[in-house]
């Protein structure tokens, strides 16, 4: 504790927090944004901590039953939902830490340029560049991806690397749905104990179609995609992106756009931006990015081209008025570059190089406007109580400032730039904006650019774990560790459930936050053969949403903008003596550095709510990921143009939930209406007429799969509106009312002949989304069209409604309450009164007959008792419901308005239950054990 008290003196803008018995070096508090719940952060939940918790996302499939895994959880929501890689040891040094909260050392302390081997690629070169003396060339090896693999390197047992993280034999679809783990949020700060106690795993399937649709934010699933065909764009143009073709997607919904293959216009039509010079010199075009337009992240990465020009050793120069200039490769005229950008106006100059020579020229105003009022991605490094605060570098490449606390610091801070760059060029291809995530800032030296002047920087904190190193990289707690057959684990403790422990005791972060966790701990063992203190996970559930990833390949990921083209380009091979090569996909550096920044924003993907694709980055596309800010690829043939860039892509599916997440908002989007801030259930109700879907967010998507397989997705956003409404899309007349409707009828034989058809032996299931990111599955339509439903004993047709919660409590049994609706002519018994039994829980309920019987649904031995009187000119109209895993609440309401008062816990979310329009309550099923966990509504036509 000393050292850091020292540390404290030495630099500015330090603050120590009690935690316990210990105190942690920290920042000052972050005042946090106020007034959103992305993804229906609820009220504190009532259940007890163990049953508590939050969603892991990650890529390793759920366990079995039978699996030791599995065995090691009493209940099921405390496994993994999202458990992705399986994933070195290290510490502080004494002379102190760096920026991102920490001072930054001497100049001549800074790390160096490291590019490799040696000092192969310092500062802005890279191979294709003038070498230094004494410098050589890369070393040549076989191309990337081996012949005949495709440049997505994502089929598994073709001979490119394994799925990341391996894939399990069985993937079966996911028993919850995506977001939080309902039936109780976690409490306002939610707890280390309850986060990690609900973790699951999951895998993304990376080669080809997935095998499970999503849930519980896991598995995510569908062809790649792009918007709308826009005015100006041919509507009969495909692409190679990911080895797709037009032939494999949805109707209406084309492959991205290869802008510069198809004409110099803007997606809205207007011409792209063209500078002209006066000097003779060679015209360059932008072709992303129009001039003075209006972007809102700090970094933007510019695609163009020089026509008419031919090479492969070319370079593309930015200048900037007040920070460094950037220089990164260009091949045949075409080139991207990252350029960095200030609040205001951005006047930036572009020079085409071919040796020294200047061959062509070009300017660009860009307009920043950083937009803040949007909940910011949180950036922290997790360190050990005894850390001596290093990552795992090669020999040459060690030492402060170069594999210390303070580079790792540095270089968190420019993948969360790149992360940012990325999202928004992904989601500006896809017809939505440059919408990305913002990071928390705070004015600083700024480690972006050398010049390290101080500037509103990304803020990085440092979370001080109460556990040892020995503690932190125990196996057990090592994701890519296999018990052997009868091991007894001593721990179910996972790095995830770490983190969640130190930002608890970090005690800065209050109401809803979104963090990314980099363990600086981690470690590879050589003898062991193991990674140990790593874990790709992220999910949560609750105020918190987490991801975690380990140090290992930090090594290999730039710290600064100018070295972003020198780590991508790197060919170094990976020593295993020293580092890990991290599922064989980590082979040479820049591999590292993809699968490293790449997989990590992967597990950020699963905090917003993003669960595993067929392709893209939410799969193994991360793979690609330096394909979207490089026009060169080692072992790549020519520019890597869009349509080259494989699985360096969000899914579709991905975009239309990023679309709507709180975190990417712009600034034009109209305010978050009340429930569209709060988790909304989906009530799924089985008509004559099909399945009625309702949510009262509203639904922005509606995703098809067959036997596990994706079929096809329907869409709503306020962009495709009007192509509904005029009959470019298909959509029924609920789905053509607004631009989110509240409910759809599925008529499944009109979306059986959409999605090419399914028989009634066939799996058939909906994946639902709402605007508030809630995701939830219809596990077997066919099921709950026809097994669901019914006839009385007087030939009513009676339908079951989807089941809420999940009735898998220990010691549950069920219960069956008949009676009718007062309007529907019936012998059935009609309801006099409801008694409820509840206190913290709710433990059932007794329904009271007109005929002097009465119904129990749960056990109904606890709780405070109440009574709701019914009249005899009132009915039952309807039931408000939180629920998750079980019924955590309730409230009937009749048809005069009539309530019984909440009853119960507020966890989970919630559920309108009511019979669809035209028919009647029929009766209510549901079961329980210490509490109810499970209710079904049952209903039918008024006769």
């Amino acid at each position: 504790m000393d050292h850091f008290r020292k540390l404290k003196a030495k630099f500015e803008g330090l603050t120590t927090h009690d935690s316990g018995s210990q105190k942690a070096t920290t920042h000052p508090p972050v005042q946090q944004q106020g007034g959103y719940s992305p993804y229906g952060a609820q009220q504190p939940g009532i259940h007890p901590p163990a049953q508590s918790g939050a969603q892991q996302q990650g890529i390793y499939p759920p366990a079995k039953p039978g699996d030791a895994q599995q065995d090691a959880y009493s209940t099921p929501w405390q496994m993994p939902t999202h458990n992705d890689t399986p994933y070195p040891s290290s510490g502080i040094p004494s002379d102190g830490i760096g920026p991102g909260g920490f001072f930054a050392p001497p100049q001549q302390q800074q790390q160096q340029h490291y590019g490799g081997h040696g000092n192969q690629f310092p500062g802005n070169t890279f191979p294709g560049a003038t070498f230094p003396e004494g410098a050589y060339p890369p070393q040549s090896y076989p191309p990337y991806p081996p012949p005949g693999e495709g440049p997505s390197q994502t089929f598994v047992g073709s001979g490119g690397p394994p799925p990341y993280p391996p894939v399990a034999p069985s993937q079966e679809p996911p028993s919850k749905p995506p977001v939080a783990v309902s039936g109780s949020a976690l409490p306002a700060m939610a707890t280390a104990a309850a986060v990690a106690a609900t973790a699951t795993a999951a895998v993304g399937n990376p080669s080809g179609p997935s095998s499970a649709p999503p849930a519980a934010q896991d598995g995510l699933r569908g062809q790649d995609s792009a918007p709308p065909v826009q005015q100006g764009q041919p509507a009969n143009y495909s692409s190679n992106i990911g080895a797709l073709d037009s032939s494999q997607l949805p109707s209406g919904v084309p492959l991205p756009l290869d802008q510069h293959d198809i004409m110099t216009t803007t997606e809205s039509g207007e011409k792209k931006h063209v500078t002209r010079p006066g000097d003779g010199r060679n015209q360059m075009l932008f072709l992303n990015i129009s001039n003075n337009e209006t972007v809102h992240q700090r970094f933007l990465i510019v695609y163009g081209q020089v026509p008419g020009i031919k090479g492969d050793k070319d370079r593309i120069v930015v200048r900037h008025p007040y920070f460094p200039p950037l220089t990164f490769p260009a091949i045949d005229g075409y080139f991207k570059i990252l350029v960095e950008l200030e609040s205001g106006d951005n006047g930036l100059k572009f020079e085409y190089l071919q040796g020294d020579a200047v061959v062509g020229q070009g300017e660009l105003t860009i307009k920043m406007e950083p937009y803040t009022d949007k909940p910011p991605l949180i950036l922290a490094v997790v360190i050990g109580s005894d850390s001596k605060g290093v990552f795992d570098s090669p020999p040459d490449a060690r030492g402060p400032g170069i594999n210390d606390l303070d580079a790792a610091v540095r270089k968190l801070r420019c993948c969360a730039y790149l992360w940012q760059a990325f999202i928004a060029e992904q989601m500006h291809r896809q017809g939505f904006g440059r919408r990305t995530i913002r990071l928390e800032e705070e004015y600083e030296p700024d480690t972006m650019a050398r010049d390290n002047e101080r500037r509103m920087t990304a803020k990085v904190h440092i979370l001080k774990s109460r556990r040892t190193v020995a503690e932190i990289q125990d196996k057990e707690r090592a994701q890519q560790w296999t018990p052997p057959p009868g091991y007894k684990r001593h721990t179910e403790e996972s790095q995830f459930s770490l983190a969640n422990e130190a930002l608890d005791d970090y005690g800065v972060f209050k109401g809803s936050h979104h963090v990314a966790c980099l363990s600086l701990d981690s470690h590879w063992d050589p003898e062991q053969q193991l990674l140990l203190g790593h874990a790709a996970l992220g999910g949560g559930s609750g105020d918190r949403r987490l991801g975690v990833f380990g140090s290992h390949s930090t090594h290999a990921w730039p710290a600064n903008a100018e070295e972003v083209a020198a780590k991508f380009l790197d060919t170094t091979q990976t020593d295993t003596r020293y580092l890990a090569n991290d599922c064989g996909g980590c082979g040479e550096y820049w591999r590292a550095a993809n699968v490293g920044m790449g997989a990590f924003l992967h597990e950020c993907g699963h905090l917003l709510t993003l669960a595993h694709t067929p392709s893209g980055i939410m799969s193994r596309g991360f793979d690609d990921y330096n394909r979207t800010f490089m026009i060169s690829a080692p072992g790549f043939d020519g520019p890597v143009r869009q349509r080259d860039e494989a699985g360096a892509h969000w899914h579709r599916t991905d975009v239309i939930r990023l679309r709507h997440h709180p975190c990417l908002r712009l600034p034009s989007d109209p305010p978050l209406r009340d429930n569209e801030k709060h988790e909304s259930g989906f009530d799924v109700l089985p008509t004559e007429r099909g399945l009625l879907v309702q949510n009262d967010s509203g639904i922005t998507m509606i995703e098809v799969w067959v036997d596990g397989k994706y079929r096809n997705h329907r869409e709503y956003t306020a962009e495709n509106l009007e192509r509904r409404r005029n009959g470019s899309l298909p959509a029924g007349p609920d789905e053509m009312a607004t631009a989110f409707p509240r409910e759809i009828v599925v008529d499944v034989n009109s979306w059986s002949g959409w999605a090419g058809g399914w028989s009634k032996s066939d799996k058939v299931q909906l994946v639902l989304t709402s605007r508030a990111t809630a995701t939830e599955n219809v596990d077997n339509v066919n099921d709950l069209l026809h097994k669901g439903s019914r006839h009385d004993h007087e030939g009513n047709v009676v339908f079951s409604s989807n089941q809420l919660g999940k009735g898998e409590m220990k010691g549950t049994e069920k219960f069956e309450a008949w009676f009718s609706g007062k309007n529907m002519r019936s012998s059935t018994p009609k309801l006099v009164s409801i008694e409820i039994r509840a206190g913290d829980m709710l433990d059932g309920f007794i329904l009271h007959m007109d005929d002097g019987s009465e119904r129990k649904v749960g056990k109904c031995k606890g709780g405070n008792r109440s009574v709701l009187s019914i009249d005899p000119d009132d009915d039952l109209d309807h039931i408000v419901v939180n629920s998750g895993w079980w019924i955590d609440g309730l409230e009937f309401v009749t048809r005069q308005g009539h309530t019984s008062g909440w009853k119960g816990g507020r966890g989970g979310g919630r559920h309108i239950v009511k019979p669809p329009l035209g028919y009647c309550w029929m009766g209510i099923t549901g079961s329980g054990a210490d509490w109810l966990d499970s209710l079904t509504m049952h209903y039918a036509k008024r006769k």
